[in-house]
């Protein structure tokens, strides 16, 4: 079959891309070739310093998916030193960072009882994306380790991140500095045989793999997992928008109701201004009528101390009458 199939010209649009996760990981999984080649182009390896790859999640080709396969990421060992984990990621679900990191951890917790740290295993996690998450350059590749962002000293090569972001393709300066790994991540964006025949004539592991990509699309079993994983990505992303819009309409109510608490707010606001602002006036005249009754106060002040001093006066005078009226009378 697969001489037929090699043989056959296939052109056209292809049934479904390799950012299919069922497809990607049944290639992968098909052909050891192929994930031989995409490994050495992520990991910077010569194809002869890879000696062994042991897929330790493999799917049964053909067979209908149960819940447990939804995710379908490609675990394997490396050399027997080395524990990767390979997922195709194209829905850009705003958790990337903590996604991976939480993948690469579980995967890292690998020693049983007994074991001493020094047997823990390299761990490398690595992310095929058709996005870039928030906050992250604009790149086609990156690689990540812990290391001393003021010393750049790497604490250890045994725990990294590797992303390879699809939607970055395009920067010809890429094509010419990392060419395999710029002629797979064009692989897994192809959606035409035509497309594919172009990336076979560059890159030869590409070529021997185009039999085993005849086969998967030819194969109706495996077109009914693609079909499968394509609805589910499909009613993920439908429930996806739902919750947004869904979400955008509490905001809006939210915001409208924040509004009228403000409109209202601002309207007690410009009342008690008011009230202020008369309380104001009010005080303003009763400190008026204080500066008054205190001028009054002390005119009533002043008048009475005068008339206190003329009473005295009187009394003196009246007095010195009574005085002069009594020595009369003695003469008389």
């Amino acid at each position: 079959m697969a001489n037929n199939l090699n043989e056959k010209k296939f052109t056209g649009k292809l049934p479904y891309k390799l950012t299919n996760d069922y497809f990607f990981k049944a290639f992968l999984q098909k052909n050891q070739t192929a994930l031989r080649g995409i490994l050495c182009s992520i990991l910077s390896m010569r194809p002869e310093e890879i000696t062994s790859i042991v897929i330790t999640n493999p799917i049964m080709e053909g067979n209908a998916l149960e819940d447990k396969d939804l995710i379908l990421d490609i675990k394997l060992e490396l050399n027997h030193s080395q524990i990767i984990n390979l997922e195709m990621q194209v829905e850009n679900l705003g958790n990337w960072p903590e996604r991976s990191l939480t993948y690469l951890c579980r995967m890292f917790d690998q020693l049983k009882n007994g074991e001493d740290y020094k047997q823990v295993r390299k761990t490398i996690h690595i992310g095929i994306l058709n996005f870039t998450p928030k906050g992250f350059p604009p790149v086609l590749f990156s690689d990540y380790f812990l290391y001393n962002p003021r010393t750049k000293h790497k604490y250890s090569d045994k725990f990294g991140i590797y992303m390879l972001q699809l939607n970055q393709l395009g920067n010809p300066e890429d094509e010419r500095n990392m060419p395999d790994l710029y002629y797979w991540a064009t692989l897994f964006q192809a959606s035409t045989w035509e497309e594919i025949q172009m990336l076979a004539q560059k890159n030869d592991t590409i070529k021997k793999s185009i039999v085993t990509l005849k086969e998967l699309t030819a194969d109706e079993k495996a077109q009914m997992q693609m079909e499968a994983r394509e609805r589910y990505r499909r009613d993920m992303v439908s429930a996806l928008d739902f919750g947004k819009e869904q979400g955008l309409e509490q905001s809006k109510q939210k915001i409208s109701a924040l509004e009228n608490d403000l409109e209202e707010a601002e309207i007690q606001k410009q009342s008690l201004q008011s009230d202020l602002e008369q309380c104001e006036i009010q005080k303003q005249s009763l400190q008026s009528d204080l500066e008054q009754s205190e001028i009054q106060n002390q005119s009533l002040q002043s008048d009475l101390e005068q008339s206190k001093s003329e009473i005295e006066k009187l009394s003196e005078h009246i007095r010195m009458l009574e005085e002069q009226l009594a020595e009369t009378k003695k003469e008389s």
